[in-house]
């Protein structure tokens, strides 16, 4: 999900970045890969403005994917009745479904690839979460939060476990406690998916509550972090971001 510290990271070439303008160069971007007869002193140019020209998503889906998050797991954990997790439909379809899918986008737009696949992911995930439970309360399909076992619901689960994993990885060389939020959730979504397949409110489903409620607070912070730095001007508070070299 990066943070803005990154903004000033050099981007790096696969090819020389003394290559003539007139050659065409690959360069691996926080955007993802860029071709074309660039060097590298213009492509971060470009780069920068293009940040410069958009507010940063961070903070509105960290904000989303946090509330979403949290409330979900705290009934997980055992806090709540487990059938008390439909009255978490409109936080997760709204705040944490579609307005961390349309952070996202704008993330696409500000070439931040990382936060953009993750506010993406986790948006469509409690999307789809929160449609589950409302078709169930329906009685469209079986009922999802009862104590029986779910295979195909935590098969489901557990894909979001891999990607929060390799977004875990990738958020290694940008920013720490991204790198943490996401491999909490990981650790997260592994326990939840094999909670719902083995069914009832089983220990594993509070582990990965627990786990969603400390992601969840971490993701808070780092929200009001950006917003507090972005509104003084400077980093009052630590963001945690990865130093690169100048």
């Amino acid at each position: 999900m990066g943070s803005q510290a990154r903004h000033d990271r050099d981007v790096m070439p696969r090819e020389s970045s003394d290559a003539p303008s007139t050659a065409m160069t690959e360069y691996w971007t926080a955007s993802g890969t860029v071709r074309g007869p660039l060097a590298r002193r213009d492509l971060a140019e470009l780069v920068g403005r293009g940040q410069a020209a958009i507010a940063d998503p961070l903070p509105l889906g960290l904000a989303g994917f946090a509330s979403a998050t949290f409330v979900i797991s705290s009934v997980l954990a055992g806090w709540f009745r487990l059938s008390d997790v439909v009255v978490a439909i409109p936080v997760a379809l709204v705040f944490g479904g579609i307005v961390q899918f349309i952070a996202g986008m704008w993330a696409f737009r500000r070439g931040n690839l990382l936060a953009a696949t993750a506010f993406s992911s986790f948006g469509a995930f409690n999307t789809a979460f929160a449609l589950l439970l409302w078709l169930s309360l329906a009685h469209v399909i079986p009922n999802t939060t009862q104590s029986d076992p779910s295979p195909v619901t935590g098969v489901f689960i557990l894909t979001f476990a891999l990607i929060a994993l390799y977004l875990a990885i990738a958020a290694l060389g940008e920013n720490t406690l991204v790198a943490a939020i996401l491999f909490i959730l990981f650790i997260t979504y592994l326990a939840d998916g094999i909670g719902t397949w083995i069914g009832g409110n089983n220990f594993i489903l509070g582990i990965g509550g627990y786990a969603g409620m400390i992601t969840s607070l971490l993701a808070f912070y780092l929200s009001a972090a950006i917003v507090v730095n972005s509104v003084r001007g400077r980093e009052a508070w630590p963001v945690f971001g990865v130093p690169h070299r100048a």
